[in-house]
């Protein structure tokens, strides 16, 4: 079986990313490849299980010749959801290479070209959730790149208009953002609110019932698809969206959701289907925690 690539972020982001990237291992537009690091169980939560997460900085006013912006971001209605865009509406977009809080990039040279840095000033849409705090890091030269909950954020070349997505999946790497109860639309318009929970295994993500959640390292993130049906999903039912993160609370990466079979939708964080186990009976058990190791809480 696949185990997840967990260095020290906490098992889930990659679960949320570890990399050194060669520029042949971005996602590309116009026909290069996108391969790297960054893919598979591991890529997107690289540091998720121990909190890796460093605080981010405040956002800086850019260098010339990159994408500056210096107005609210917006939200836009795309096929992969509605999704963060820069202020002129083109989507946003993280890379699981990089590691959340590391204050670097992995995509530099010609992925850089084909995924540029949003930098700038910014500040976030009226009235949104995002996943976590907008910050901003160093680029070589100076150059301060916008991130969201520590991830550096970028357009994508091939995206021509506001409203696409077509970079969402590339090489398993490249996603977009998804913000808000509206990304998250279910049988209600704003959800319960995740919880945190203290159990054996550390300070945990909880459902708003306050049962621990779980993510499956089988499950590949980004697909849109669960590994777990069956017998599978009546051990482990799935997180069932729209939920909320609350105030202040610091999230190791993007909720969003997937649909599953029956229709319903299952809450995602950086891409992996959340679920619930079904050997815990009150909030504060995480008896799951390891079991076949493929199973993991996801740590705060």
């Amino acid at each position: 079986m696949r185990s997840p690539r967990w260095a020290t972020f906490a098992p889930i982001a990659a679960t949320l990313v570890t990399a050194g990237l060669a520029v042949s291992a971005c996602g590309s537009g116009s026909g290069s490849g996108s391969t790297g690091a960054g893919s598979g169980a591991g890529g997107a939560y690289g540091n998720y299980g121990n909190g890796g997460y460093g605080s981010s900085q405040p956002a800086s006013t850019p260098s010339a010749g990159m994408m500056a912006q210096t107005a609210a971001l917006r939200t836009e209605t795309t096929k992969a959801g509605v999704v963060l865009a820069s202020s002129q509406g083109m989507t946003l977009y993280y890379y699981s290479a990089d590691k959340p809080g590391s204050g670097t990039s992995a995509c530099n040279g010609g992925c850089a070209s084909d995924w540029p840095p949003l930098t700038g000033t910014v500040k976030a849409p009226a009235g949104v959730t995002l996943p976590g705090p907008i910050g901003s890091i160093t680029r070589p030269g100076g150059v301060h790149q916008v991130t969201v909950n520590g991830y550096p954020m970028y357009t994508y070349v091939d995206d021509k208009a506001p409203g696409q997505a077509t970079g969402n999946g590339v090489g398993g790497e490249w996603h977009v953002i998804k913000v808000g109860a509206s990304s998250m639309s279910g049988t209600s318009s704003k959800g319960g609110l995740l919880m945190a929970e203290t159990t054996m295994a550390g300070k945990v993500l909880a459902n708003p019932h306050g049962m621990t959640v779980y993510y499956y390292s089988e499950d590949r993130p980004g697909s849109g698809v669960s590994s777990c049906t069956g017998g599978c999903a009546q051990e482990w039912p799935a997180v069932i969206a729209p939920v909320r993160v609350p105030k202040g609370m610091k999230m190791p990466g993007p909720l969003g959701s997937i649909v599953l079979p029956d229709g319903k939708r299952q809450v995602t964080l950086n891409g992996y289907p959340l679920y619930r186990y079904a050997g815990d009976k009150k909030p504060g058990q995480s008896t799951g925690n390891g079991l076949g190791g493929e199973w993991h809480v996801i740590k705060l």
